[in-house]
This record gives structure tokens, C-alpha cells and sequence, in this order.
């Protein structure tokens, strides 16, 4: 049975600094309130919408159009995407065979994960541990023996950890994602560091390989890139709001960059008409050619940890 929010408030929660709320039928939430920052973690989707280090601009980007309803992705702030990223790679030969619909981007991020630990730290960093129900659900999409867990450590600094392990008797393949929206002041000014060198799959451009040549990705129209074999640090550079983004990554080899630009942004109702302007997706990934194949009795762990500096 899920958790109710008295009883995640009467085990969990921590008098002026965190509180358990559901203000949206289905949606239960975690306010957090520290020294260090202020956040809102969704349980729904285990989806962070909020993060903002104290005294500092908010990090994340939530639409102002998305429903927070139940059985509908949020749109912003961090989807988490398992057990697999976009379309599931064998959709059709999975579906036709089990009469099934995978959802896109997998089941995770609408799915009410179940809190397992809640500390918070003397410096006003805050540890959470979730974990994804081994539910009905996850058994019809061909999921039945594994176990996921996330870990959030929520401070100055974002740190994130997502750990599979395969129980089956199995070898079990698997996409994940940490899809982050990050808010920031001007998208044309906007520079993505890290990457070049590296070669991409260009979403826009009837899938062809490509290669960054240049040291910066700047942002001058729709873009929609997954970059395979990826694992050195990024910068997201955010001149508008006079900082950068430092995003370090570990157990992730595929690199996405997304934004609609006002190409893409009317065929997503839950996108504002200037949203495109206000945020740039840098994602921690393993997908397509870095896809997961995970043995019997083995754990997978992706990491990403989040700093901002003065720019």
C-alpha cells in the first residue's frame, strides 16, 4: 500500500524544515527547507521540480503550464526515465507480444515512488532514499525481478544517484535518464561545455551521426542531440544570470541536449509559449548505444552531482 502523508510525517518529517504535503490528488510531495536550500521533491515520479541553494537564482525550470496531475508526466525540474529513454527500443515486438503500451520515456517518472530514509545534516544538507514499487506495473512491462533505488543529497550542491539491481536469473537491458530542465536567463546566450569531439545523434536531423566540432554548443534554433560515449564534466554557462552550471556525471556514457525553440514547443501543450526562452536540457543518460545490459545479480549505479559558481 502507498505511504500516507500522515504517515510519512509522523516518520519522517522534521519540525520547520521538512514537511510531507498532497495539494494535488496523487501527487504527494516533500517541502524542503534548510540553511542550504529550498527544494520540492515530488514522490510522484521521484521528481525534483525544485532546487534553489540559499541566496542564489533557482537552478531548475518547471513549466507553468504542466497539469500536476496524476498519470501525466511533470513537465520540468528533473524527470527521472526508466527503464528506458524515449520510445522503448522494442516497443513494437514488446507490445504485439504482451498487449502492452510502453509509455514513453518508461513508467518511472509516473510512478509514486516509496520513501525509504529521510536525514538531514547538521550543515542543512538533506539525504533522501526512494525507492520504485516492484509493482504490477512494472512486472507487465517485462520488469519483475529488480530493484531501484534513488538517492538525493540535497544541499548547496545537487547530489543524485540512481542504483538498479538485477534479482532475475536473467541479463536484463535498460535505458535511464536524469532529464533536467535547467532554468536559465537568455537561451541565446547560453553555452553547453564538454562535449566536443564527441559524436551525436541528431534527433532533428533524420537520426545522422554527427561530430561537435566546436568547443561550444550554443543554442541558435531547435535542438535535440543525444551524444553516445560521453563521460567528461559539463558546464552549462548562464552569462544572463552571471553564473555557471557544473554538472559531473559517473555511470553515464550519453550526453542530451534539448530545447523546442518555437519550432517544437506548440506540439507540447504543457509548454508555455516562451518557455523555450527560459531553460536548456543538459541530461545525464545511458540510451541507444549506451543502453544497459545488466547481469544476473549485478547493480548499476548513475550518478550526477550539481554545483553552481559565479560566472
Amino acid at each position: 500500500m502507498p505511504q500516507t502523508i500522515a504517515e510519512l510525517n509522523s516518520k519522517f518529517a522534521i519540525r520547520d524544515h521538512i514537511t510531507f504535503t498532497e495539494d494535488e490528488p496523487g501527487l504527494p510531495k516533500m517541502r524542503i527547507a534548510t540553511a542550504a536550500s529550498d527544494a520540492t521533491l515530488y514522490l510522484y515520479g521521484a521528481h525534483l521540480t525544485q532546487w534553489t541553494p540559499r541566496g542564489g537564482n533557482p537552478v531548475l525550470y518547471l513549466s507553468p503550464k504542466s497539469p500536476l496531475t496524476a498519470g501525466k508526466p511533470i513537465r520540468g525540474g528533473i524527470p527521472v526515465l526508466f527503464p528506458w529513454f524515449g520510445p522503448r527500443w522494442n516497443a513494437s515486438e514488446y507490445d504485439a507480444a504482451h498487449g502492452t503500451t510502453s509509455p514513453m520515456h518508461g513508467f518511472a517518472r509516473t510512478t509514486v515512488w516509496t520513501v525509504d530514509r529521510v536525514h538531514l545534516d547538521p550543515t542543512g544538507e538533506v539525504e533522501v532514499t526512494l525507492s520504485l514499487p516492484e509493482d504490477e506495473q512494472a512486472k507487465a512491462f517485462g520488469f519483475p525481478d529488480f530493484h531501484a533505488t534513488l538517492e538525493f543529497r540535497i544541499g548547496k550542491e545537487l547530489h543524485m544517484t540512481l542504483s538498479v539491481t538485477n534479482r532475475s536469473k536473467e541479463a536484463v537491458p535498460f535505458e535511464e535518464g536524469f532529464h533536467t530542465y535547467f532554468a536559465i536567463g537568455n537561451i541565446h546566450a547560453v553555452r553547453v561545455l564538454g562535449l566536443r569531439g564527441s559524436t551525436y545523434i541528431d534527433k532533428r536531423d533524420n537520426l545522422t551521426r554527427k561530430v561537435q566540432r566546436e568547443t561550444e554548443l550554443a543554442f541558435s534554433r531547435d535542438v535535440d542531440q543525444l551524444h553516445v560515449n560521453t563521460s567528461e564534466p559539463l558546464i552549462l554557462q548562464d552569462p544572463a544570470n552571471h553564473r555557471a552550471i557544473h554538472i559531473l556525471k559517473t555511470g553515464s556514457h550519453s550526453t542530451v541536449v534539448w530545447n523546442p525553440w518555437t519550432v517544437l514547443t506548440p506540439n507540447f501543450p504543457d509548454l508555455a509559449e516562451d518557455s523555450w526562452e527560459h531553460f536548456a536540457c543538459v541530461e545525464v543518460v545511458n540510451a541507444a548505444d549506451d543502453r544497459i545490459t545488466l547481469e544476473p545479480g549485478a547493480t548499476h549505479g548513475m550518478a550526477m552531482a550539481i554545483s553552481v559558481t559565479s560566472l
